[in-house]
């Protein structure tokens, strides 16, 4: 079993339940969640290097997914703190997460290769946040519809990554 693709797919399995499951869909749940996926998200990274030591800890797979929702959930702390506009932060924070796993998965991409799994898994979850960065960064949405395709950005990583995880290696 993958242990990293496993504890991720948890943090965003996570945080799609506590999207769907709350009545209000407003910006202040956007940074709750987020500042929630970014502890969830170190958490798992370093509870899984800390339980299977395969990955070093400034590896590319290991260290730099995380940096992103780390920084993700500091500025989401800051701006609840501190009155920012919600929505209009928890759009940009998104827009920010999102081109960043992005980029990272599509260096993942080119580094293990189009015919490795690894490099196929990558290539999807870039698609994935491509997908979520081009619905934040270039839809003007409401409020409700922009929570709820996080968490559907959520759902389809934590079920993407569950399968990561369980398929077994050749």
């Amino acid at each position: 079993m993958n242990w990293l693709a496993a504890t991720r797919a948890v943090a965003h399995a996570t945080v799609a339940a506590v999207i769907t499951f709350s009545q209000v869909h407003n910006g202040e749940l956007g940074l709750r969640t987020l500042i929630l996926f970014g502890v969830l998200y170190l958490a798992a990274s370093l509870g899984t290097h800390l339980l299977d030591n395969r990955n070093k800890v400034m590896s590319l797979r290991l260290a730099l997914p995380t940096i992103a929702p780390v920084i993700t959930a500091i500025v989401a702390i800051v701006a609840v703190f501190t009155n920012l506009p919600a929505l209009a932060t928890f759009r940009w924070l998104v827009v920010a997460l999102t081109l960043s796993f992005a980029l990272i998965e599509f260096a993942l991409y080119r580094k293990f290769g189009k015919k490795s799994s690894d490099g196929l898994d990558a290539l999807i979850a870039g698609v994935a946040s491509i997908a979520m960065f081009g619905i934040a960064a270039g839809i003007n949405t409401g409020e409700v519809p922009l929570i709820g395709f996080f968490g559907a950005f959520n759902v389809i990583l934590a079920v993407h990554l569950g399968i990561v995880a369980t398929t077994p290696k050749k």
